[in-house]
């Protein structure tokens, strides 16, 4: 909430491991970043304050840990 009220916007990017349906995964890793985005307006962050980026490779290894959403201020 500081770095937006300082004036930088939120970066969501989501992620999964890399079993499965490959389109299925990058279905799952999109509606994970939305989930965070609408929680973030939630807490008050104006939409025009989030950016949903795609990352290069969603299929970030094996396990949990790779199923995650990162969240950066840009």
């Amino acid at each position: 909430m500081a770095g937006v009220k300082a004036g930088k916007k939120v970066q969501v990017s989501g992620f999964v491991d890399s079993t499965g349906d490959a389109a299925q995964n990058a279905e799952l890793a999109k509606q994970r970043a939305f989930a965070v985005r609408d929680q973030l307006k939630a807490l008050g962050i104006a939409e025009d304050k989030i950016d949903l980026k795609e990352p290069k490779n969603i299929d970030a290894g094996a396990g949990a840990q790779a199923r995650r959403v990162e969240v950066s201020l840009v």
